[in-house]
């Protein structure tokens, strides 16, 4: 998969139900350069009423999030090559794409925090990840749509 590509899972490109009938209440976009760690986090968020799309890159995700948005919210892994997360939430609040954004990392920079905040819509939970806390923040984050 190239860092253009995408992946539908769900539901058809025109449809507002899934592929069992199944109304979608949101609309969910995943990127992360790492292909175990996106696959691991679209099975566990995996439902049959949430549209999960997927990218491996920060190129990626400002490509879907302008030609195929809007979504109810992002998940970005924050070091991913050509583009790091949080320049791309930056592109895209320039954009006026007020999306929620939940930050995943394994790195540990002091100025992290702050420039999340700055961001605004938007929290950050480090790797390694619980299975219950990604979900507890996930479904907090969508209004408890999940």
């Amino acid at each position: 998969m190239t860092s253009e590509q995408t992946v539908r899972e769900s539901t058809s490109p025109h449809s507002s139900r899934t592929a069992t009938g199944d109304l979608v209440v949101a609309r969910v976009v995943i990127a992360d350069d790492d292909p175990e760690t996106l696959e691991m986090l679209c099975e566990v968020l995996r439902s049959p009423t949430i549209e999960i799309r997927k990218v491996v890159s920060g190129t990626g995700l400002v490509f879907l999030l302008a030609e195929q948005g809007p979504f109810d919210l992002i998940i970005t892994d924050i070091d991913m090559p050509y583009m790091e997360g949080v320049a791309v939430i930056r592109s895209a609040r320039a954009a006026e794409i007020e999306t929620p954004v939940l930050f995943i990392s394994g790195i540990s920079r002091p100025d992290l925090p702050a420039a999340i905040e700055r961001l605004g819509n938007s929290r950050l939970l480090r790797k390694p990840i619980e299975v219950s806390t990604l979900r507890q923040t996930v479904k907090e984050m969508l209004g408890g749509v999940w």
